[in-house]
Formats: C-alpha cells, structure tokens, sequence
C-alpha cells in the first residue's frame, strides 16, 4: 500500500495562486477541450455528486462489522461506531488536515464524523446557487462513513487557504458553496470546520431586527475587502439564553456587504450537513469551543476577534 500511495500523491499538482479557490485540486487544463476536465485528487476524479458512492457500512445491526472488516484491509473502510486503532490513525490524519481538533479516542463518535462529512465537503460538489442549495444538500448529503479510497484522498489533501489575499494574513473564510468555515492565521489554515448557514433562496439579508425575516446568511462578496467581526457576546454559562429553541453558543457578529444587521457565526446543538439557519452561521459546539476557548469577551485565547476579517462568498 506505501508504493501505491506515494504514487498516488505524486499524481497530486502543486497548486498556483491562479488557481484560487480550487487550490487543493489539480485541473490540468486543456486548451483542446471545450471545458476544463473534472479536478482530481490522489489519482481519483473528484465527485460531481455521491450518488455513486457504495457505502462500506453495514446496514442492518446483525451485519458483519468492524472485526471482519478490519482482518485484510491495510487502509480499512471505517464506519460509525467503530473502535479501533484504525480510527486512531484516521483521527491523527484528519487533525494533521485540520479537519479533526478533539482527543484522539479511536472512537468512530460524533466529531469524528462531522470531522469526516467536512472532508467530503470540501472535495465533493459544490451548491452554490442559493435558489436550489438546500434541496442539493439534503438529496445529496457528504458520507460519515470512510473508504478505502477516501485514505488515499486524505493523505494527498494540502489544507491551503481557499482563496489568495492580499495583505490579510488573518482572516475567516465562509464557503457557504461548500457550507465549510476556514479558519486562517499567517496565511496558513488552522481548522477547516463543517457549517450551516442560512436555509433563505437569496444573498442579502435583513437590514433590521423589525424586518428580521428572511434567513439569508449576507455574503461579503461586493466588499473588496471583506467585512470584519464588529461585537462579540460574553455569557457567564456560553449559551443565550439556556438551550432552547433559539439559544445560540459563544456568538461573534459581522455586518455583510448591505450592512444586514446583526449575523454571525455561533455555536449551536443542531448543525445539519445543509443551511438549515435563520441567517447566522452554526458550528458544532465544539468547534465555537475551539474558536473561542472562554466565555469572556475580548479574551486574550480566542481565535476570532472583534476587527479580525471575514469573506462570505458562494463560489
């Protein structure tokens, strides 16, 4: 499997500037061909959709699962639930690609699927028609499971700023195209975190809280400059208010390119892998945890700040 796999790397492009926004992905692109060929990573065209994906899990809880599964597999298919050293390596490779940022457990759990869907996010389809996305997303939902492929994908993946910019080396990018949240310090990716944004068909969103209506998360993308993280919320307890129907987790807001009053990115208990917000842009728990370690505004450990850069964009 090492030969194979650093023949499969070395198939992997080096990614120009030029090539923002798919800098991950090679293209090779042809002057003879009508339109680019489809990118490929580790050798493997990337999908347009995953309907031709055979899932690896089993579907029934009497089916033959992690022991069997694990017996001539150097690389295994992993599923959720699964517990074994597998997983370990699976969840050190996703830390290293900034996919993954809790223990290494070698437990298939919860973060760890999201860490995976996110993956599968960032190299599959993207929806970036705001009109058609949500029907895209939920009839075509990114895999929690894990192929023997998908190893090969991951080891060739280089977790690169998606899109080049000058003079801001701090900054958040929003692929609402891919419902991803890039985190990027230094020009360099921190984390790259899976997300909902708002489940409204247009790109602008409500200028007031009277008008508040519409969920449609603002796009920064008329704002050469992107916009920029304007107040933060400091709760004793981290929700406001206690869980509810409502209730949001460690809020920091920003104003989109309309000036659309009050959004944000925050935590929240359900983030589904599609825009299902009423505007604002919903992280796992645990990922706001790691964006903003504290509960006190301003405080000196979190990763986002008030002044700090964001672009919101489709594609």
């Amino acid at each position: 499997m090492g030969v194979a796999v650093a023949t499969a790397i070395a198939l992997l492009a080096i990614p120009t500037p030029a090539m923002a926004g798919s800098s991950n992905l090679e293209t090779s692109p042809d002057p003879a061909w009508d339109s680019p060929p489809a990118p490929t990573l580790a050798g493997f065209t990337l999908p347009m959709d995953w309907s031709q994906r055979t899932s690896p899990c089993p579907r029934t809880a009497d089916a033959p699962h992690l022991e069997q599964r694990l017996a001539s597999f150097a690389r295994p298919a992993l599923c959720p639930g699964d517990v074994s050293e597998a997983v370990v390596h699976l969840q050190r490779l996703l830390t290293e690609k900034k996919l993954y940022r809790q223990p290494i457990t070698g437990v298939y759990d919860t973060a760890t699927r999201y860490a995976v869907a996110a993956f599968h996010k960032v190299i599959g389809p993207a929806h970036p028609n705001p009109a058609t996305a949500v029907a895209e997303w939920r009839a075509d939902p990114p895999p929690e499971d894990w192929t023997s492929e998908d190893w090969l994908l991951l080891e060739a993946f280089d977790p690169r700023p998606p899109k080049f910019r000058r003079n801001q080396p701090d900054r958040v990018e929003s692929d609402i195209g891919h419902q991803v949240l890039y985190l990027i310090h230094d020009d360099e990716v921190v984390a790259i975190m899976p997300i909902s944004t708002g489940a409204g068909r247009g790109t602008r969103g409500c200028t007031s809280s009277d008008t508040c209506s519409v969920s449609v998360t603002p796009r920064t993308s008329r704002m050469v400059g992107g916009s920029t993280f304007f107040g933060e919320h400091g709760y004793s307890a981290g929700w406001s208010p206690r869980p509810g129907d409502w209730s949001i987790y460690k809020a920091i807001f920003y104003r989109g390119q309309y000036g659309e009053w009050n959004y944000g990115l925050h935590g929240y208990r359900h983030v589904p892998h599609y825009p299902a917000s009423h505007g604002c842009t919903r992280l796992t728990v645990w990922d706001m945890d790691f964006l903003r370690p504290t509960t006190a505004r301003g405080a000196a450990d979190s990763r986002v700040w008030v002044g700090m850069t964001i672009h919101v964009w489709d594609e």
